[in-house]
């Protein structure tokens, strides 16, 4: 066989291992994603948060920026997140702000439904029980460390896979009313090179 010939022929088996390999990665985020959507899915819509997401941030301190990532840990049985968020210096927060967070989300076997646990970087530790309604996930608290009397509800709202929208709200005192806090709008990142 020519030289020529060979070199070209290598190059159409390597275009088409490359489509093939895109094609299953394809399918199987595809699958990952419809069987995510199934309301019988332990995880029902907080599936589809899974990976990196850049958000636009407003509330009660101003505006601002933040990136969050999403991923399963431990064989699958709690969904962590990372978040770290921004406000430049403004009217509602002359100072500027920065906000980092952990948060870890687990199945209560007993209790039968999914436990939000976040870690505020300001010390604070919220445990919250999680409804799941369609694509909307309610977390309301529970418990509170370092933060008596405060309470707070966390509200996702997930169409699909490339947004989300999240709603706080927290009341200081135990005889206030819940108030909006913050409502954060969110967009799935690209995949960098070298995404496993």
């Amino acid at each position: 066989m020519p030289r020529q010939a060979n070199t070209q022929l290598s190059r159409q088996i390597l275009v088409l291992s490359a489509l093939l390999w895109a094609t299953t990665a394809l399918a199987q985020d595809a699958d990952k994603a419809a069987d995510s959507e199934n309301p019988d899915h332990p995880w029902g819509p907080l599936a589809l948060l899974e990976g990196a997401w850049t958000g636009a941030i407003a509330g009660k301190l101003g505006t601002g920026k933040g990136v969050r990532r999403y991923e399963f840990i431990l064989g699958g049985k709690f969904l962590m997140s990372r978040h770290i968020s921004v406000r430049l210096p403004q009217e509602a927060s002359p100072e500027g702000d920065e906000h980092e967070e952990l948060g870890v989300f687990s199945y209560d076997s007993v209790r039968e439904t999914i436990v939000l646990r976040e870690f505020m970087g300001e010390g604070v530790v919220v445990r919250s029980i999680c409804s799941i309604d369609d694509m909307t996930v309610v977390c309301e608290s529970e418990a509170v460390e370092s933060g008596p009397g405060i309470r707070a509800r966390l509200t996702l709202t997930i169409p699909d896979r490339f947004h989300f929208k999240e709603d706080y709200e927290i009341a200081w005192t135990e005889d206030q009313e819940l108030q909006q806090y913050f409502s954060n709008e969110w967009t799935r990142a690209p995949r960098p090179a070298g995404w496993d």
